[in-house]
């Protein structure tokens, strides 16, 4: 029965040193928790007339420019894939050639039988 009872007791300081040793080992999760702190507190306080007339074109410009790498991301994307992919037109001159011999080995087969 005392085993029971030493194994609960020590299991919050093992919990607590393995929480401890998590952190030592990954200061990233120390970094990522501060930052969330820092932004939970910050959503929380008001912001200020000052605050925000200082900010708004900040963020108005970031959006721009964020608007922009977007669609210029899309459009190098199209113009890559139209590179890659051969003209419809080309396509079908193929398919009709294609079909065509087909047709003349057909009849030409036919007219050796």
């Amino acid at each position: 029965m005392s085993n029971g009872t030493t194994s609960v007791a020590r299991t919050p300081a093992t919990k607590k040193s393995a929480a401890t040793d998590t952190i030592g080992d990954n200061p990233a999760v120390l970094l990522a928790g501060g930052v969330a702190l820092g932004v939970l507190i910050g959503m929380l306080l008001p912001r200020l007339e000052r605050e925000r007339k200082a900010l708004d074109p900040v963020g108005k410009k970031l959006a721009e420019r964020a608007t922009a790498a977007v669609k210029a991301a899309k459009e190098t994307g199209r113009e890559e894939i139209d590179s890659l992919l051969p003209a419809r037109d080309a396509t079908r001159e193929r398919v009709s050639a294609l079909f065509g011999n087909i047709i003349d080995a057909a009849k030409g087969a036919n007219a050796k039988v």
